[in-house]
């Protein structure tokens, strides 16, 4: 069997090696099955993450995410800051995140045991101190203040049409009720309790929900900067509520 095309030569060697019979999996791909699952893991931000089916596969928008979101710590004196990481996956976030920045105390929450267990298992594999907890965001109650709550969380509209490629991956970690905004309005309104006085609120957002977040998000902090950030293609991708003395 030829070669998908869309395979690369990269990817095609780490296949070769893995599997003695690749028909199957070229049918596999062909059929729109991610790569990613098949070879069994990404690099993300540099460091390893091991991907199965039923946890949704990092993005490169999430890597920027981790990026600005490092960035804004560090100008705002949050080193040593206690971090809530909502709907964890992979656990590519909070593994990124104390990799960089070891000072950090993170806690990661996600309503999946799959992606708990997953994202424990990363943890392990790239030497990161943090807390799992499966917990569902709408019933959880912490009991720490943070400086940093950081989400990408489920955010297509449930009637909106999507390409095939994201078919095979679990679909209460990418589509969202209230025209996807329903997890953004919850942590919003609900999670700013559990702040502490400086803090900073990062998200990955759909790219035409910045002007609705960023009304919402004034409207509950009306002393906090708000920003939303576009990605490198140019579309609205980042939501950031910052409050520092």
């Amino acid at each position: 069997m030829k070669k998908p095309s869309k395979l690369n030569d990269r990817d095609y060697k780490l296949l070769k090696d893995k599997y003695d019979n690749l028909e199957p999996i070229f049918k596999l791909i062909e059929e729109d099955y991610p790569i990613q699952y098949l070879i069994g893991n990404v690099d993300f931000y540099g460091y390893p993450m091991i991907v199965k089916e039923g946890v949704l596969i990092p993005r490169f928008e999430t890597e920027e995410l981790v990026s600005r979101t490092l960035k804004l710590i560090k100008e705002n004196n949050l080193e040593k800051g206690n971090v809530l990481d909502i709907g964890t996956g992979t656990g590519c976030i909070p593994i990124t995140l104390k990799k960089e920045m070891n000072s950090l105390i993170i806690t990661s929450i996600d309503i999946s045991g799959k992606a708990i267990r997953l994202a424990k298992k990363n943890a392990k594999v790239n030497g990161a101190d943090i807390t799992f907890i499966k917990a569902n965001v709408f019933k959880y109650r912490p009991i720490n203040k943070y400086n940093v709550i950081v989400s990408n969380p489920p955010y297509v509209d449930i009637n909106e049409e999507v390409g095939p490629e994201i078919k095979y991956e679990p679909s209460n970690a990418i589509f969202a009720e209230d025209n996807g905004l329903k997890f953004y309005k919850y942590i919003i309104t609900n999670m700013k309790k559990y702040l502490d006085d400086d803090f900073i609120m990062a998200f990955e957002i759909g790219y035409k929900q910045g002007d609705v977040l960023k009304k919402l998000a004034k409207e509950e902090f009306n002393d906090a900067t708000v920003k939303v950030e576009k990605d490198l293609a140019g579309f609205d991708r980042y939501l950031f509520i910052i409050n520092s003395r």
